[in-house]
C-alpha cells in the first residue's frame, strides 16, 4: 500500500536528491554544448595565440631608443600568411591584425600614427613603447594548462573559448529523457470547442514550457483518460526508458484517482507521498526500476509550484549542475498575508529591490497569478501570519545558473 505519512518541505526536497543520480557522461560538437554541465576538466590542446601576432592593423619594427624619423617599408603581412623576411633596424612592415610577427620585429605602430608613401613611413603622432600592440604568444593560454574544469556551465562564451582552442567536442552529462503524462478525462486541448463539463488542459504546456528552459525536451506527452488499463499501458511505455516521468492528477483520494491504484499494484517503489505544503500537498515521488516518477496533483498552480520545488533541483542533479534550486533572497513583504500554521505556504509574488509582494489568486487552480510572477514567497510551516514589513525567504523564478 502507498504510505501517505506527510512530511515536511525540506525532508521532500532532501528525499528527491537522495534518489536522483548524475547522468552518465556524454560526449557532443561543442557548437551544441551550449547550457550543459562540462562533466569533465578540459586542458589546452594549443598556446593561445599561438604566435606572436598583431593587435591592430599598422607596421611592425624593431623598437629602439630613440625612434628613428622615418622607416624603409620592405613588405606586408597579411593575416593567415607566414612571414620569413626579416625586419631591420630602421624597416617596417605593413601588418595586418591577427598576422604574425616577423623575425626581427618586436613592436607595432598603429596606422593611424603615421603617414606612408608606399615606400617610407614617418610617425605623426601619439608615443610608441617597446612591446605595443602585440599579442603574445601564449598569453591567454598555455598548451597544457587546464582551460575549463568539471562543473562549468557552458555559456556561449565558454563555447568560444573552447572551439577558440581548437576544442570540437566536449564531454558533458547526458541530458534526462522525460516523459509527461497528463490524466483526466474532463480535459481537452486548448484550441477545440471546449463541450459541457470540460477544461482545457494545461498542465502538459506548463511542464512542457519549464522542461525546455531546462534545455529538456519531453521524449513523450500524453493524456489519458480516467481509466485504470489505459493508463497502466501508458506507464509501462514511459517506465521503458525514460529517466524521469512527470504525471499530473489522479494522485489524490477520489474514486477515480486511477495513479495511486496502478502504483499500488506493484512496481512502483514509494519515496514519499504527501508533503506538509499548499500548494501541492498530495504529492507522491517514488522509482520504477531507475525510472523517478513524481505524480504531481493536478491543479495547475500545484503543478507549477510542485515542479519548481522538487522537479527542477532533481533535473539540475541529473546534468551535473552545482546550484540545484532556485535563487534564494531575502526581502520585506509589501503586504502582510495569513496561512494556516502547520503547513509551508509557496505564494505567487512579484520580486522588486524594495520588496517582494504576494499576488492576488493564490488558490491551487488560478494560474492567472503565475502568468506575472517572478518569484515565489516560501513562509515556513510554523508561520501564522506575516505582518508588512517582515523579511521573508523569496524564490526567484530564473534561469541559467550553474
Amino acid at each position: 500500500m502507498m504510505q501517505s505519512h506527510f512530511i515536511s518541505w525540506a525532508e521532500a526536497q532532501q528525499c528527491v536528491l537522495n534518489h536522483t543520480p548524475q547522468l552518465p557522461e556524454e560526449v557532443v560538437p561543442v557548437e551544441l554544448a551550449g547550457g550543459r554541465i562540462l562533466s569533465r576538466s578540459l586542458d589546452s590542446p594549443v598556446d593561445m595565440p599561438p604566435f606572436d601576432n598583431s593587435a591592430m592593423d599598422g607596421y611592425a619594427l624593431a623598437w629602439t631608443d630613440p625612434l628613428p624619423p622615418s622607416w624603409q617599408l620592405i613588405g606586408e603581412i597579411p593575416a593567415g600568411t607566414w612571414p620569413t623576411q626579416e625586419v631591420g633596424p630602421g624597416q617596417v612592415m605593413r601588418i595586418f591584425t591577427g598576422a604574425p610577427m616577423p623575425p626581427g620585429a618586436d613592436t607595432v605602430i598603429q596606422q593611424e600614427w603615421v603617414t606612408a608613401d608606399g615606400k617610407s613611413i614617418a610617425m605623426t603622432s601619439g608615443t610608441l613603447k617597446k612591446g605595443a600592440n602585440i599579442r603574445g604568444k601564449a598569453t591567454q593560454i598555455r598548451s597544457g594548462e587546464q582551460a575549463l574544469e568539471a562543473g562549468t556551465l557552458l555559456t556561449p562564451g565558454a563555447i568560444g573559448f573552447l572551439a577558440n582552442l581548437g576544442i570540437a567536442a566536449v564531454p558533458v552529462r547526458r541530458r534526462p529523457v522525460v516523459d509527461v503524462m497528463v490524466t483526466g478525462s474532463e480535459l481537452v486541448k486548448p484550441g477545440q470547442d471546449l463541450p459541457p463539463g470540460h477544461i482545457y488542459e494545461s498542465n502538459s504546456h506548463t511542464l512542457i514550457a519549464a522542461l525546455h528552459a531546462e534545455g529538456v525536451t519531453p521524449r513523450a506527452v500524453s493524456h489519458v483518460r480516467d481509466h485504470v488499463d489505459a493508463f497502466r499501458e501508458g506507464f509501462r511505455q514511459a517506465a521503458e526508458g525514460a529517466d524521469l516521468i512527470l504525471i499530473t492528477g489522479g494522485i489524490s483520494v477520489g474514486d477515480h484517482d486511477i495513479v495511486r491504484q496502478v502504483f499500488e499494484e506493484g512496481g512502483v517503489d514509494t519515496h514519499f507521498y504527501k508533503v506538509r505544503q499548499r500548494p501541492g500537498k498530495p504529492l507522491f515521488f517514488g522509482q520504477i526500476g531507475s525510472t523517478l516518477v513524481f505524480a504531481l496533483p493536478g491543479n495547475p498552480a500545484s503543478v507549477t509550484s510542485c515542479f519548481y520545488q522538487y522537479v527542477y533541483p532533481a533535473l539540475r542533479q541529473m546534468q551535473g549542475f552545482q546550484s540545484l534550486f532556485l535563487e534564494k533572497v531575502r526581502l520585506p513583504l509589501k503586504a502582510g498575508f495569513k496561512k494556516k500554521k502547520g503547513l509551508t505556504f509557496f505564494l505567487k509574488a512579484l520580486a522588486t529591490e524594495e520588496g517582494v509582494l504576494p499576488l492576488s489568486g493564490q488558490l491551487s487552480y488560478i494560474m492567472r497569478s503565475f502568468a506575472p510572477a517572478n518569484a515565489v514567497i516560501m513562509l515556513e510551516e510554523d508561520r501564522e501570519e506575516v505582518p508588512e514589513g517582515e523579511i521573508v525567504e523569496v524564490h526567484l523564478l530564473g534561469h541559467g545558473r550553474s
